[in-house]
């Protein structure tokens, strides 16, 4: 190299030792500067899309939407939730009041029937037992109890022989003509 080429380089005028050719830019390159230029350049009010008062509009339009949809995201959403969770928290509170008194209740009814008087009263009333020398007497339905049906096709007709059926019960078994008092169920001799 030569030492002009050395001197020019050290001030930083050159950025390389390969000569270029000096004259006018390439056709190309100013075709793409022309393009670029084009899309710099302010577009005439003619030939916008949209006057510029109808984009301010539609950004403002748009940018609420965002504002809203932000609001509703972070505050109604969660608040509503807030507020169902509240209302189930009290209803499952409700419920476990109720099961407590259920709970109790049955502790209640279990301590009673650890006593001696318990477990006679649940034999007797449960298992039908009685104790030496009781007697025991069950008290069965009548039979003379009446029968209400509904009216109308077919219940009519069941009435019918229904009432038919006891007739002829009646004409075959007469009543007795002094019945004994019947004695309920919990009245037990000693």
């Amino acid at each position: 190299m030569s030492n002009r080429q050395n001197v020019s380089m050290a001030r930083g005028n050159k950025t390389s030792s390969i000569p270029r050719a000096r004259g006018k830019k390439s056709s190309k390159r100013s075709r793409l500067s022309k393009a670029v230029a084009d899309r710099t350049r302010p577009t005439p009010r003619a030939e916008r899309l949209l006057p510029r008062l109808l984009g301010r509009t539609l950004m403002l339009i748009g940018a609420v939407v965002v504002v809203i949809s932000f609001g509703n995201s972070f505050l109604v959403l969660p608040t509503t939730s807030w507020l169902g969770q509240r209302e189930e928290v009290d209803a499952r509170t409700t419920e476990l009041e109720t099961i407590k008194r259920a709970t109790d209740e049955l502790q209640t009814e279990v301590d009673r029937l650890n006593t001696p008087e318990g477990i006679e009263d649940a034999a007797r009333e449960e298992l039908g037992y009685v104790m030496a020398g009781e007697q025991r007497r069950q008290i069965v339905g009548d039979s003379r109890a009446p029968i209400e049906l509904p009216t109308g096709w077919p219940y009519d007709l069941v009435t019918q022989i229904v009432s038919i059926r006891m007739n002829e019960a009646a004409a075959e078994n007469p009543p007795p003509a002094n019945p004994d008092p019947v004695t309920p169920v919990t009245a037990l001799l000693p």
